[in-house]
């Protein structure tokens, strides 16, 4: 099932490294849905003799790459046994075949490895049949009454969710070894039906021929994922020519898999409804969202303690039992659920809506805003004081609970101490500013506003809204004090807070995401049509920075260069950082790199020059050395070798010398 904490605004169509432009990938899921309504069973063999021509696709690379090097070997060797003229021409050729061996055994090494990748197998903590043995009996009756296989590995998790993972020994082939991870806070928050409902689902998956299928699909979409993303180091004319088919091929076998896992998922809650009850499985299916929203209220006031406590608390686990089994705040219960109603799911979203799937488990109308109950505390079987004493936890896991709850606590403690700590640090560090800045007689607009900044984030909880209103009619420019403003007024249920992100994003192109997911999550539970309008908008400002990114981040040898625009006191500052790490570069010359997709972007490009008595080795320790320096900008740092020989030409005529 489906965890209910995700807010976030839709990314975008990407999924196992397969890229599609969104628009693209919402058109063609919405023509496969379409098409396996109509014929379900034609759109299977469809989806399965797609997997069979991405195994030809494979073996025709796997092909190419082979009968290549071969055909190479066989020339050097014929080569060599010929002597004399042949002999010298190898001598001649002997680059060029170097050149022609390299990409096509990369190209071999490469599909071999996407073939048999192996993804790593889930951590938790292993349960045992002698430590619950009330959880194994459930898991077996569930495997026999859905004839499914079996489970390798029972681990407990620290999340808010259940899940059936499937792990073949050698990558796409071999032997699979079946883990079922179940989230204690989940386990803690429901009832032991509604548990197995969950568990059922995931297990549905595996235990039907569809589940099989479709879980053999998914493995096939997350390795296609990584041949497309080796794909794209494939340089030259043959690399560009076989990256072609592989570009082409897994984006539309990616579409065609989110439609077949989102048809699927009806199907697993059908099954897990046959298991525990139709009621039972919309009960959990309703749990799930609320507990969902509870957990995450729970864990940032949790957080929020960072401010004042130096470590963290000892108990979780055992604060979030009590606080699952006591009864519910009916306000919020209907909150969550009502959000969880009105969310509709995005094309990279594999499962239906709440609605939807509700619908289908037989609930009318009337039903699907009612919560379900909560959770009884105490009873005749346990005591009062026993947290959770009528939950999943409590009863599948029996005496050890306890103990299971520790060693959870004890490992999320150990896990979050290093952040928990430089957080507290932080917000230490953020007090004393906040304490100089109220000292200052007289303070700067810049001043004012950090410190307002600083009070909302040093005391949360007070309304903070009328000073940041007040500062927004004196200074009405400044994009992070209107989005601040605008994120407040959300906040409060106040729609007026939607016009302040428009400015603040159209003021600060930074602001845009940032200002899109938040107008997204205010407008979503209330069906506004708008919120599309705010996804396109933050899908769109994700392509261009990752376009940009991309730029920022891969030195093309054909770039531009331009002045750096460093200072003769910054370009002295990098001079000393330079022959502090090492003595041996006699020339250094500094450029700015334009970038295409955002010409205000800086990218620093760093043309060097060693003695010429310096080693290969020590010339590369020294290049990494210094790019692990702090730089103001993204840089890259390059010799006056191929491929960059024009380029240094460029950098040194349009830069400045530092050395």
């Amino acid at each position: 099932m489906q965890d209910a904490g995700n807010r976030e605004a839709p990314e975008g169509a990407r999924e196992g490294g397969t890229t599609m432009k969104t628009a693209d990938f919402e058109q063609m899921v919405a023509r496969l849905e379409r098409e396996s309504e109509r014929a379900p069973e034609a759109y299977k063999m469809k989806v399965a003799l797609l997997a069979l021509a991405g195994f030809v696709l494979l073996a025709v690379l796997l092909s190419f790459a082979g009968a290549g090097l071969l055909v190479l070997a066989g020339l050097a060797w014929w080569m060599i046994s010929s002597g004399g003229g042949a002999l010298i021409l190898l001598l001649k050729l002997g680059k060029l075949l170097i050149l022609l061996a390299f990409p096509m055994w990369f190209l071999l090494k490469a599909s071999f490895s996407a073939l048999f990748v192996r993804l790593p197998a889930p951590t938790g903590l292993p349960l045992t049949r002698e430590q619950a043995p009330a959880l194994f009996a459930a898991l077996d009756d569930m495997r026999r009454r859905m004839r499914g296989p079996r489970f390798h590995h029972v681990l407990l998790i620290n999340e808010m969710n259940a899940a059936v993972v499937q792990r073949p020994l050698f990558g796409l082939i071999g032997f699979p070894r079946n883990y079922l991870l179940l989230g204690l806070p989940l386990l803690e928050s429901a009832t032991p039906d509604e548990a197995m409902a969950v568990v059922a689902h995931e297990y549905g998956h595996l235990a039907g021929a569809h589940g099989r299928f479709g879980a053999f699909i998914y493995r096939l979409r997350l390795s296609w994922g990584t041949i497309q993303a080796i794909a794209e180091h494939w340089s030259g004319w043959s690399g560009r020519l076989l990256r072609k088919p592989v570009d082409w091929y897994a984006p539309y076998f990616n579409a065609y898999t989110f439609v077949l896992a989102r048809a699927n998922e009806y199907q697993a809650d059908a099954a897990a409804a046959e298991l525990v009850g139709p009621a039972a499985a919309a009960s959990a299916l309703k749990r799930v969202n609320i507990s969902g929203g509870s957990y995450d209220r729970f864990l940032t006031e949790l957080f929020k303690t960072t401010r004042s406590e130096n470590s963290p608390p000892e108990d979780l686990a055992e604060r979030w039992a009590r606080t699952a089994s006591a009864p519910q705040t009916p306000a919020l219960s209907s909150k969550d659920l009502d959000a969880a109603l009105a969310r509709d799911p995005g094309v990279a979203d594999t499962h239906p809506s709440l609605r939807q799937r509700l619908r289908a488990l037989g609930l009318a109308d009337t039903q699907l805003t009612l919560p379900p109950p909560d959770l009884a505390a105490g009873g005749a079987s346990h005591p009062a004081t026993d947290p959770g004493s009528d939950s999943a936890a409590t009863v599948w896991l029996g005496a050890s609970v306890a103990t299971l709850r520790r060693e959870i606590q004890q490992q999320w403690r150990n896990d979050v101490l290093p952040g928990w700590r430089d957080q507290h640090r932080h917000w230490s560090e953020l007090r004393e500013r906040a304490t100089t800045l109220q000292a200052l007689p007289e303070r700067t607009v810049d001043e004012a506003f950090e410190l307002l900044r600083l009070d909302a984030q040093l005391r949360p909880d007070e309304d903070h809204l009328p000073q940041i209103v007040a500062f927004n009619a004196a200074h009405p420019d400044r994009a992070t004090a209107l989005y601040l403003e605008g994120v407040m007024r959300l906040d409060k249920d106040d729609e007026s807070g939607l016009a302040l992100l428009d400015r603040a994003m159209n003021l600060d192109g930074d602001a845009i995401r940032p200002g899109c997911e938040r107008a997204y999550e205010f407008l979503v539970p209330r069906k506004d049509p708008r919120a599309e309008q705010y996804a396109e908008r933050w899908r769109q400002r994700a392509e261009w920075e990752a376009s940009r990114d991309q730029q920022v981040g891969r030195l093309d040898a054909k770039a531009e260069a331009m002045p750096s625009g460093f200072s003769a006191e910054a370009l002295t500052t990098l001079r000393h950082q330079l022959t502090a790490v090492t003595p041996t570069i006699v020339e250094a010359w500094i450029a700015r790199r334009r970038i295409q997709a955002d010409p205000d972007a800086v990218a620093l490009v760093v043309v060097i020059r060693f003695t010429r008595w310096s080693r290969g080795s020590r010339r590369q320790e020294a290049l990494e050395t210094l790019a692990a320096q702090e730089w103001p900008a993204t840089v890259h740092l390059i010799t006056d070798e191929a491929p960059y020989t024009g380029l240094c030409k460029r950098v040194r005529a349009a830069g400045e010398r530092v050395i």
